[in-house]
């Protein structure tokens, strides 16, 4: 089982370096069988994945990994997590911003909006881990589909809070973060392009 962890790992390093380094990734993998025999495969192949990732910033495919990776698992993930956690918590009082679900804009007259509200902060959230999943496979067709459907959730949103709860504060502001992590994903895509091209 160690010496599998070591040989994805090592195969991990080797991704990490790009094109240029595939002559290191072959020395990586054949040094892997001597360390294998020493009983040493998992060490040597965290060392090689520490010295690979210590590479990442001299190249641009590795700013590219490493800006794609900031993008997804900095950015994207954790604002579907909040939203998921919105939804879990005291919703929609943790979605419309109330303090302890004391607000008189939730009445018994739009309390069935809530679960329709709550489908489509879920249904954001979802959107928002599908775009980090397409965002890491290099997939922009279909990034592109789901920041449309990220945008129609959002617009549907902050419509539907001001409709139902008249207050959409909190959907606008989730609009506006949806519009500037959409930005760095277009952005993030044109430089992919320029690689590819280049």
């Amino acid at each position: 089982m160690r010496e599998k962890a070591a040989r994805a790992l090592v195969a991990l390093a080797g991704r990490s370096l790009g094109g240029g380094g595939s002559g290191w990734a072959l020395a990586m993998e054949a040094e892997l069988d001597a360390a294998a025999e020493d009983g040493r495969a998992l060490g040597f192949a965290l060392g090689c994945v520490a010295a690979a990732w210590r590479e990442l910033p001299a190249h641009e495919e590795g700013r590219f990994i490493l800006a794609s990776n900031a993008l997804a698992l900095v950015l994207l993930v954790p604002a579907a997590a909040l939203l998921l956690a919105s939804v879990a918590g005291d919703f929609p009082f943790s979605y419309l911003g109330a303090a302890g679900g004391q607000m008189p804009l939730v009445n018994d007259a739009n309390l069935p909006a809530v679960p329709p509200l709550a489908a489509l902060v879920a249904l954001l959230a979802a959107a928002h881990l599908r775009i980090a999943w397409l965002v890491l496979e290099r997939d922009w067709d279909r990034v592109a589909g789901a920041a449309m459907l990220a945008a129609a959730a959002a617009v549907t949103s902050v419509i539907f809070t001001a409709v139902a709860f008249v207050d959409c504060a909190s959907a606008i502001r989730q609009a506006g973060t949806l519009c500037v992590e959409l930005a760095a994903v277009a952005a993030l895509a044109r430089w992919h392009g320029r690689r590819a091209y280049a």
